[in-house]
């Protein structure tokens, strides 16, 4: 059996017991269905699911234990990281992309271009050994580019888009350089010291994308109509968000946020299924990129 094929298995064995717990017979009757389907082979014997219960443990922290009373298998203890979850959804990614080579006309993928994702090796390899790195970044609305020298501290993904985040040699500021604009990139023997990991996992706490701020966040207060509240309750805008009241016709949440330019863009596109309650700053800026829109037409 090929390593595809196991982690396949691996795969199936996970989401189908996510959804409930269920017997051994249960189990290979679910995998002998998905063999039948794929036209693989994820045979399943007892000594096989005892192995793969203990590499499912060791590759994504999810602790698969036998339940004597019920006669059931089920996830015991799972340590639900945001790794892992995109471990598991990258590979259901792969293989539906693999199935749509047959079936192009059934599943319909959206046209993206090319994230830059070539230089992410590099560059996370230049932040886990505090190597400075150099590149030629440019800008959309210029012709050519300009080198850039930077102290990396992390990557980070932003509605399909991925960013190296890190002090900028120059200007002495943090910075944000999407990869699909950068090219030319060079690992330096120079080393740096990096802040703590809590500076830097905080970094972006306060902010909505990948806009970084370094002033304290302000409280925003927005209204959603009944219809795009379900949207903002089940796909949350910013951790700091809470509802301070609800009713049949209206949610309203709080926030505590740097109201950045990627922020203003998501609340625009709501259209009229928002209202700026607070603050006076935020809501006036709305209002006047609303007014100036008006004019084009």
């Amino acid at each position: 059996m090929s390593k595809k094929q196991f982690i396949k298995r691996h795969l199936l064995i996970i989401n189908k017991l996510k959804r409930t717990s269920c017997s051994f017979k249960e189990l290979q009757k679910h995998l002998q269905f998905q063999s039948e389907l794929d036209e693989e082979k994820y045979t399943l014997s007892t000594r096989t699911l005892q192995r793969d219960i203990v590499e499912i443990k060791s590759l994504y922290d999810i602790e698969i234990k036998f339940n004597r009373k019920e006669a059931v298998y089920e996830i015991f203890d799972e340590q639900e990281t945001t790794l892992n979850e995109r471990i598991l959804e990258t590979f259901t990614i792969l293989n539906t992309l693999k199935m749509a080579e047959n079936f192009s006309d059934e599943i319909v993928f959206e046209q993206r271009k090319a994230l830059g994702l070539e230089n992410l090796f590099l560059l996370v390899h230049a932040i886990k050994n505090s190597q400075e790195i150099n590149f030629v970044h440019k800008k959309y609305w210029e012709s050519s580019g300009s080198k850039k020298t930077i102290q990396p501290y992390l990557v980070k993904e932003s509605k399909n888009r991925w960013y190296v985040v890190g002090l900028e040699i120059v200007s002495n500021q943090i910075r944000t350089f999407g990869l699909d604009r950068i090219s030319e990139v060079e690992l330096f023997k120079v080393k740096f010291k990096k802040p703590s990991k809590s500076v830097i996992k905080n970094l972006f706490k306060n902010s909505f994308g990948i806009i970084y701020e370094n002033n304290p966040p302000q409280k925003i207060v927005l209204e959603f109509s009944s219809f795009q509240a379900n949207y903002v309750k089940s796909l949350p805008l910013h951790q700091s968000q809470k509802v301070i009241f609800e009713n049949e016709s209206c949610c309203i949440i709080e926030l505590f946020i740097h109201p950045t330019y990627d922020f203003i863009m998501e609340i625009l596109s709501m259209g009229s299924e928002v209202k700026v309650i607070e603050s006076i700053d935020f809501k006036e800026k709305i209002k006047y990129i609303l007014k100036e829109s008006l004019k084009n037409y």
